[in-house]
């Protein structure tokens, strides 16, 4: 089962990649990670989750900071 916090930087990042039109494998390709690595994430069935790295490394890519995909206040 995946966190509370886990999945609001999940969801928060799939927006975000998709307001940009930025495909899964794209993304994946810009941080450096597996071609399908992206949808492991963002898949319920999967455990796999972002790390802060991955977070940091997204933000760079989709140029934005890495504390959009954070909630304001704990969950």
């Amino acid at each position: 089962m995946i966190s509370k916090i886990d999945q609001y930087a999940i969801d928060a990042i799939r927006k975000a990649r998709k307001a940009q039109k930025v495909s899964q494998a794209m993304l994946a390709y810009g941080i450096g990670k597996s071609n399908g690595f992206i949808g492991q994430v963002e898949s319920s069935k999967c455990p796999t989750k972002y790390t802060l790295r991955d977070i940091n490394e997204i933000a760079k890519y989709l140029g934005c900071s890495p504390r959009d995909f954070l909630p304001e206040k704990p969950l």
